[in-house]
């Protein structure tokens, strides 16, 4: 993994606080989430504008219509994404818990894969093993999306778009003893795991510690706000994060969310993650 620019802006990171009510760790994460998705939202804003500026200019101008369609079919699609994220924005708010079933990983690690092979469509290989039977999380599969989504991202671009990138999910098993790569607290109990791992050139030691603040990028991320946005949603739902690095070289960034209070009773149908097809496949 490349190193990073020095940091250009404040850090607003909000880690939860050591012996904190949990009531208050879970405001501080969603402020973050709140920001990173307003961040977002105004990207959106100033694709709309710039998309339909060039086609009120083209119109004054006389020019084709062909090229003007298209720009209006970028400020619907900029449109429908800013949507969604007034949809989780919505959900991070709601006061009624969601849920995630069994079945959705391997759906979710699909879009993902989708939507990041067409970025980088030919440069890298995109492989993904979700383990069956994975018990439900108390967790919104729109973020679980993003928080996806941006580490394999985050993966692509250590590797400057060219080399292999693995998704992998599994139950974790009892977790004791081990330390947050972000909040730096010790944390315990049994999880599942998810991690994405990639071939890059692996983060030293000393960046470890900045790698999730705001604006901390060298090439990375391109907004630098992949990771801090990966920070706010693990810790939203009582999550935590740990760099390893791999052996012969590169990365696996790993996200534990805890699974919910009733345990095993929140084990999913039985249907497994999409009949298991997902499990082992390469794109």
């Amino acid at each position: 993994m490349a190193e990073r620019a020095p940091q250009t802006a404040a850090d607003d990171r909000m880690p939860p606080l050591p012996g904190a009510p949990r009531g208050i760790e879970r405001l501080l994460a969603m402020g973050a989430v709140a920001g990173g998705l307003a961040h977002e939202f105004n990207n959106l804003l100033l694709v709309m504008q710039g998309f339909a500026g060039l086609a009120r200019a083209l119109l004054q101008a006389g020019g084709d219509n062909e090229r003007v369609l298209s720009y209006l079919d970028e400020v619907g699609i900029a449109g429908q994404r800013a949507q969604v994220l007034v949809q989780q924005l919505s959900t991070l708010v709601c006061a009624r818990a969601p849920r995630l079933e069994a079945d959705a990983f391997a759906a979710v690690c699909g879009e993902v894969v989708a939507a990041c092979a067409a970025t980088f469509a030919e440069q890298v290989t995109l492989s993904v093993d979700i383990e069956d039977q994975l018990p439900a999380l108390s967790v919104d599969r729109s973020h679980l999306h993003r928080l996806w989504f941006n580490l394999v991202r985050n993966a692509c671009e250590a590797m400057n778009g060219a080399g292999a990138v693995l998704l992998a999910a599994r139950r974790s098993g009892c977790v004791e003893g081990k330390t947050c790569a972000s909040c730096r607290q010790v944390f315990a109990g049994d999880f599942v795991r998810l991690a994405v791992s990639d071939r890059g050139h692996g983060i030293a030691a000393a960046l470890r510690e900045r790698v999730f603040e705001p604006f901390f990028s060298g090439g990375r991320q391109r907004s630098g706000l992949g990771l801090t946005a990966v920070h706010s949603l693990v810790h939203l739902y009582g999550g935590h994060l740990q760099i390893i690095d791999r052996p012969g070289g590169g990365t696996e960034m790993v996200v534990f969310l805890p699974l919910p209070a009733a345990g095993v009773a929140g084990m999913g149908d039985g249907r497994g993650t999409d009949g298991g097809g997902a499990s082992g496949s390469e794109r």
